[in-house]
């Protein structure tokens, strides 16, 4: 009897044996190697190699408009970033930006990206000259940058205008921003209403 018992129990092993031995080798199959998901979207996101400070910047404007937040956050140092708004956002919210750093630029931009928002943007006038890159900083001053921000869930609608300086570094052939100065706020190209800074959509993340 025993033995009857002992050849049960290894049939009952090699039953339950089968279909997971089946399931591993099914691609669906919980334990076994499988690709990468697709994005949400079924797109792919296409940026420049940060080979120079103008493909680093750019890379902004396609991050933005695809509102994906691993393009902006490839942009930004890794070594070292600094934030400085423009005084009308200071004072809108005070101590919101001490020590703005790459951690709370990436805070931001993910929680702006998850907020059901639609974005376009132009990251540099057309007007602007790029400056020439030498060594491994590159200052570029008077970049006027442009975003257009659209709840998906009301339809509200906010533009950012901002006259900025900002700089780049290179760390290990690939050029970063570093520096992010937000200088003034500019008047809107169609009604000549003065806009606000991309420091008042940061505070307004920030400060919840």
């Amino acid at each position: 009897m025993a033995q009857v018992a002992v050849l049960k129990r290894g049939r009952r092993r090699m039953l339950i044996a089968v279909p997971l031995l089946a399931c591993l080798a099914a691609s669906g199959c919980l334990f076994a190697p499988r690709e990468a998901e697709p994005p949400e979207t079924g797109t792919i996101v296409r940026y420049l190699e940060q080979i120079a400070p103008v493909n680093t910047w750019d890379n902004l404007e396609t991050s933005a408009e695809a509102t994906h937040a691993p393009g902006w956050e490839a942009a930004i140092s890794s070594l070292s970033f600094m934030y400085e708004p423009d005084p009308v956002a200071e004072n809108q919210f005070p101590g919101v930006f001490t020590g703005w750093n790459r951690d709370k630029e990436l805070a931001f931009i993910n929680a702006l990206y998850n907020a059901k928002v639609t974005i376009v943007a132009q990251m540099r006038n057309p007007a602007f000259v790029v400056p020439p890159s030498s060594g491994s900083e590159s200052l570029w001053e008077d970049v006027i940058y442009d975003l257009t921000v659209t709840s998906t869930v009301d339809a509200s609608k906010v533009r950012y205008r901002g006259l900025a300086d900002i700089k780049f570094t290179l760390e290990a052939n690939f050029w970063y921003i570093s520096e992010w100065h937000d200088r003034q706020g500019e008047s809107d190209p169609d009604s000549g209403q003065l806009l606000s800074t991309m420091g008042v959509l940061r505070g307004s993340f920030a400060s919840k």
